[in-house]
């Protein structure tokens, strides 16, 4: 008895923490910017793959990089961006060799192998971080494989046990009612008895 209530304790807790890994793994596969990317506010998200080693500096196949959203992007800064390629966008990273803004946006020219001119609409920032091999988790999971056996499994098992335990609990109220309505009927079967030796005195005694 004792080992059942530690498991269902143990269990309770492993339900929460798969319900929140489920909702965070979620939010961050579905949650898109217009360019196709994780983006939670001011940070965008993006797993680092061997074509991306070529176009972002400093970064390796399997990382996870994280850059911030900023405007204070001046001469000589090295930023972030979004380039087209095939009908989507890629990251890159260049240097600013020049720039001109207005009161509502800026165009900055990067060097690219010569001079591309790229609008403020697309350029993320320049603060970054990197975190290594954590990438590599993060593109498992969003793929379809990964999504289906790390994210929609462990929720369909959690929902599974929700429904075995409801079950269990209906039986068991059930078998109680059971139970109850047996002692009914044995105390009355008593009482009926005795008030047909007592109806039967009383008719002795008239006679």
């Amino acid at each position: 008895m004792r080992m059942k209530k530690v498991f269902h304790w143990v269990w309770s807790i492993l339900e929460v923490i798969i319900i929140i890994y489920v909702i965070i793994m979620t939010a961050y596969i579905l949650n898109k910017n217009k360019f196709g990317y994780t983006q939670f506010g001011n940070y965008t998200f993006h797993s680092i793959s061997l074509f991306d080693e070529k176009n972002v500096q400093n970064t390796k196949n399997g990382d996870l990089l994280v850059v911030r959203n900023s405007n204070d992007i001046k001469e000589g800064d090295v930023i972030y961006y979004y380039a087209p390629y095939n009908e989507s966008y890629i990251l890159r990273t260049d240097v600013v060799i020049a720039m001109q803004s207005d009161d509502y946006s800026s165009l900055y020219t990067v060097d690219h192998g010569g001079a591309v001119t790229i609008s403020s609409n697309r350029v993320i920032g320049k603060y970054a971080k990197i975190y290594h091999s954590l990438g590599s988790i993060i593109a498992v999971l969003e793929s379809r494989i990964g999504f289906l056996f790390l994210v929609l499994l462990p929720i369909m098992i959690v929902f599974i046990y929700q429904v075995y335990e409801f079950v269990i609990i209906l039986r068991y109220e059930n078998v109680e009612e059971d139970d109850d309505g047996d002692d009914d009927e044995s105390n009355a079967k008593p009482a009926k008895e005795k008030a047909v030796v007592k109806t039967a005195k009383e008719e002795v005694e008239i006679l």
